[in-house]
């Protein structure tokens, strides 16, 4: 409270705990809010609605609960940078962070979070809009990231700015070029409902991440318009339909995970889709190379045969009928020497006379092991 010109606090990788003190309110200055991996609990306070010049704030890791406070959409404008992984969020994403029209990367992964997707997306003009950041020499211009009339100081802070992203299924430290990062991460929550369309008209989005929450629905069929795409992941929804064939057009397009919806139909062909293995189709009802399956004249999978199952119920009939003749066999013998038994005397007679035999040997053995013992016992 006694550095109200403070421009950047760091107390991230930490082991911090209780609630993010109120005097944060005097820091009218503050551009950059890091507090990351910590165990701060409790709700993000208001007082953080004064520091108007906020660029970038970075909570992840922490225990924070409640709501995404609405007022972040209305107090802070300048926001470039939310970072809200990993903590105990829950309610529904408001429309009013869709006034945060500066916002080049929303981290809310890895919370409780539910309801649907905000449709006001295509508010954020900063992955909206294709933006120049050359400063006429031809290397990066990090002054649009406050505005030109800041000074060399915050320059010169922004440049030791860095941020933890996850992408391309890995988490990368973005340092130098973070400035031209731009991503959504809402993974690993509980919305629901359809892909909002205006999602695709973020046409500067690098990396889209919305795996692992319940949507529903069709993929956007213009979802092609998003050539600077290279990394999507929409794995384990319930997603239907085809994959849009405006995928083809998706020359940047590296990383790719559509596993684990209900996904049907063929995969589009193109020289991008088919680099993908396996790994990003499957757990899908789909057809093409990628599968090794090939699809039909309608351009649909084949109608599951399902041969291994049907191989394991033919195995499992032909072990029944084993065991059916197996029983039959033994029940036809016995019966026949039982029958020949009773009706021949001389097997009888036979078969009681080696009984006999039997039972004089073991009588026999045994007395004489019997005598051995109590004559060794009577010795000692």
């Amino acid at each position: 409270m006694k550095w109200p010109s403070l421009r950047v606090l760091n107390l991230g990788n930490n082991n911090m705990s209780g609630s993010i003190p109120n005097s944060i309110v005097f820091l009218v200055e503050l551009r950059s809010l890091n507090l990351y991996n910590n165990k701060f609990s409790g709700q993000i306070p208001f007082s953080i609605d004064s520091c108007l010049k906020l660029v970038k704030i970075d909570l992840a890791n922490n225990d924070l609960d409640g709501n995404i406070p609405t007022w972040m959409g209305t107090s802070l404008a300048n926001l470039r940078i939310l970072i809200l992984s990993l903590n105990k969020f829950s309610g529904e994403i408001s429309s009013d962070i869709c006034h945060l029209t500066s916002l080049q990367i929303l981290d809310l992964s890895d919370n409780n979070l539910s309801g649907i997707i905000p449709s006001c997306l295509d508010n954020f003009t900063a992955m909206a809009t294709k933006r120049s950041f050359s400063d006429g020499s031809g290397e990066l211009d990090y002054s649009y990231f406050i505005g030109p009339a800041e000074g060399e100081i915050v320059m010169l802070d922004l440049l030791r700015e860095s941020a933890s992203i996850t992408t391309k299924g890995r988490k990368f430290q973005y340092r130098t070029i973070l400035a031209l990062v731009t991503n959504i991460n809402l993974s690993n929550n509980k919305l629901s409902g359809d892909i909002p369309k205006e999602l695709t008209h973020l046409v500067e989005l690098i990396s889209v991440n919305l795996s692992g929450n319940h949507l529903t629905g069709l993929i956007p069929d213009n979802i092609g318009n998003m050539k600077q795409l290279e990394s999507l992941d929409f794995s384990r929804n319930s997603l239907s339909g085809e994959i849009p064939s405006s995928f083809t057009i998706m020359s940047s397009l590296n990383y790719l995970n559509l596993s684990y919806n209900n996904l049907t139909g063929r995969i589009p062909e193109s020289t991008q889709l088919r680099g993908f293995n396996e790994s990003s189709f499957m757990g899908n009802n789909l057809c093409g190379p990628q599968l090794k399956i090939s699809c039909g004249i309608d351009g649909k999978p084949p109608v599951p045969t399902h041969k291994e199952n049907q191989d394991e119920e033919d195995d499992k009939s032909e072990i029944e009928w084993f065991y059916v003749f197996l029983s039959l066999g033994y029940a036809v013998g016995l019966s026949a020497f039982f029958t020949i038994w009773f009706l021949k005397k001389s097997w009888r007679e036979a078969f009681y006379e080696s009984l006999d035999n039997m039972w004089d040997n073991v009588y026999v053995y045994f007395y004489i092991r019997w005598t051995r013992l109590n004559r060794a016992l009577g010795r000692n």
